[in-house]
């Protein structure tokens, strides 16, 4: 079989989410760094992002061909080595040859959108990506077991004593996860108000806790219970287990190169990536991620890089001014907005602003976020636009593009489909938030998969001894020999802050740390 492999390798390997069979040739036979002709599951989702792009689905959409399911043919407890040679012979040409199709139909597709130039995108990031993720997924990071446990340990305990402290305070016992026991707790036996009800019973959603918090000293406890139970059972129980499983405690995740529309990646089994940063609880189970033995974990992150992608593409003077001079951004809004007497009081505000805007944040979202009233927050958007004039055309220009020619552009040219003309009305006022974050968050997602190729590029030929661990959106975390990582981290930075020229510099900060924990 390895012979025959071998043979159809030497030839154009054009395949269907190729990063699954890549890694089992990588994993089974040491057989890696092979670079795809074409992927399908790549070209579709290229040519449209926000569609559904397995093999399934494709087949149904251009051909409207079902093809055969692979949970029709393998029974409960079986695998596929148990169906008859036969059945399994056209299984497995059937994917063939609906992938050979697939091929042709797709490559004349991209030409007829006039997307012919994201072929050449492909076969110089998101093809050479593939190899760089599966090497990613093969190396994990390792978990500090004992850590895990005693997390484990005193959730467990917090969660006991505040079980009772809960029915101490309702004066009775019930089923704290049960929203509906909860509900009737709360709205009936305690007789609180504001309580809306559903179908299901009565709503107990954190909105509706948070709002209750000062009605009854119970209400916090109860949203204490529920973080520590969103700990134990999402993050410590399931990492601890998948940590005991692996000889060096490293747990492996699988990233979604075709997860988002955006281009951003995803993670999943176990998703590394949205793990608590903020509250210390999540930064507790940051610290279980730790470096193996002579090693440190390393972090570079670009800074604000979604707000100097608005520099770089709306070129507002007060912005590009304010990013090239070096200016603490936030700070140089503020003053702008605040004057120079209340920036420093207000920066937080000017912030707030600067962020929300890019993910279209209205008056009501920035009213609520700050804790002031909706008059407050609208004068503050105004203000906002009068002072970065460009930008207020430029985020007009995208929304434009969408009702006119029905997508947006990231950094490399890659495109954010909206059919605008067949939306309903909540969609249309969805696209027009989306399109603006599809063109900054997808570009930032460029950019770092520009950086994390060179950088592993960089890693094999200059033979540094360390890796490439994980990617966290707009940080990459590394795992690197002790007595390097300080100029290897330097070099990483380098590769990352040049790895594009912009009408205004990339910043990056890097962090060094025996754990996830301890990077700052």
């Amino acid at each position: 079989a390895l012979e025959a492999i071998k043979i159809l390798l030497q030839a154009k390997v054009i395949g269907q989410n190729l990063k699954f069979d890549l890694s089992l040739l990588y994993n089974q036979y040491g057989i890696e760094e092979l670079t795809p002709f074409a992927d399908t599951m790549l070209m579709a989702w290229l040519l449209n992002p926000g569609s559904k792009v397995g093999l399934d689905s494709l087949a149904k959409k251009f051909f409207k061909y079902e093809m055969k399911p692979f949970k029709g043919l393998v029974k409960k407890g079986e695998t596929f080595a148990n169906v008859d040679i036969e059945t399994a012979t056209f299984y497995a040409a059937e994917d063939a040859w609906m992938t050979f199709r697939l091929y042709e139909t797709l490559d004349k597709a991209m030409d007829l959108a006039s997307i012919g130039h994201l072929k050449e995108e492909a076969k110089k990031v998101e093809y050479p990506f593939v190899n760089t993720l599966i090497a990613m997924e093969k190396r994990g990071i390792k978990l500090d077991i004992q850590k895990l446990e005693t997390l484990k340990t005193d959730l467990t305990e917090t969660l006991k004593r505040l079980t009772q402290e809960i029915y101490d305070l309702c004066e009775t016992e019930f089923n704290i996860k049960s929203t509906q026991q909860l509900g009737n707790v709360l709205f009936q036996h305690l007789g609180l108000q504001g309580g809306k009800k559903t179908k299901t019973g009565y709503s107990t959603n954190e909105a509706v806790l948070t709002s209750l918090k000062d009605e009854h000293e119970v209400i916090p406890k109860i949203l204490e219970y529920r973080t520590m139970q969103k700990i134990l059972s999402t993050y410590a129980e399931p990492l601890l287990k998948l940590a005991k499983l692996d000889e060096q405690n490293r747990v492996y995740t699988s990233f979604l190169q075709t997860g988002t529309a955006t281009g951003r990646l995803s993670s999943k089994d176990p998703n590394l990536q949205n793990i608590p940063v903020r509250s210390a609880l999540g930064r507790s189970v940051r610290e279980a991620f730790v470096a193996k033995e002579g090693y440190k974990l390393l972090s570079i992150d670009y800074s604000q890089i979604e707000l100097r992608l608005l520099a770089h593409f709306s070129k507002d003077k007060a912005l590009l001014e304010a990013f090239n001079n070096g200016l603490d951004i936030h700070m140089a809004t503020a003053i702008k907005l605040f004057g120079e007497e209340e920036a420093e009081a207000k920066r937080s505000y000017a912030k707030s602003v600067n962020f929300g805007i890019l993910y279209g944040m209205g008056q009501k979202k920035l009213s609520d976020e700050l804790g002031i009233s909706s008059k407050e927050a609208k004068e503050i958007i105004v203000a906002y636009f009068e002072n970065f004039p460009t930008i207020k055309s430029f985020l007009t220009q995208i929304q434009e593009d969408v009702k006119n020619i029905g997508y947006v552009e990231t950094i490399l040219k890659r495109r954010r489909i909206f059919d605008y003309d067949n939306a309903t009305g909540m969609q249309k006022a969805a696209f027009m938030r989306e399109s603006v974050n599809a063109v900054f968050q997808g570009s930032a997602a460029d950019l770092i998969k520009l950086s994390m190729l060179e950088i592993e590029s960089f890693i094999k030929e200059e033979k540094i001894d360390g890796q490439m661990l994980l990617q966290i959106h707009d940080e990459l975390i590394f795992e690197v020999k002790e007595e390097v990582v300080e100029e290897v981290g330097e070099k990483f930075k380098h590769i990352m802050k040049n790895i594009m020229d912009l009408e205004v510099p990339l910043e990056c900060s890097v962090s060094i740390g025996d754990s996830w924990g301890k990077l700052k």
